[in-house]
């Protein structure tokens, strides 16, 4: 299992390999300063993904516009390059920001990480 990690004051992402997937756990605050961050994140881990990854929001206190537009784009990529994003979120911030954009068939939700992963 292969393991990463970049932070900030204001966020935290953790990289692990996990089976056929890349695992990204997202701690924190999502907002157009760490916005970046992630996205940067989630290039490397499409670059490297073996055909799965998935970012478990699980942990993320604030989730703001600029962090569903990372979202949105990763899943994008991920799609032209044959990986598939899938999210874990079962809190408020990062789930009502999904559902208020009515984004939810571009982006699955997982309540859990087995669930996910499966």
């Amino acid at each position: 299992m292969s393991k990463g990690s970049t932070s900030d004051d204001s966020l935290r992402v953790d990289r692990r390999v996990a089976g056929p997937a890349v695992v990204l756990h997202v701690v924190g605050e999502i907002d157009m300063s760490t916005a970046p961050m992630l996205a940067e994140e989630c290039d490397q881990a499409i670059e490297s993904a073996p055909g799965r990854l998935v970012v478990d929001l699980s942990d993320v206190t604030f989730f703001g516009s600029a962090g569903l537009a990372v979202l949105l784009d990763a899943s994008q990529r991920g799609e032209r390059a044959g990986v598939q994003v899938r999210l874990v979120a079962d809190g408020r911030p990062v789930l009502r920001s999904i559902e208020i954009a009515g984004v939810q068939e571009m982006l699955p939700v997982y309540p859990d990480l087995a669930g996910a992963l499966a």
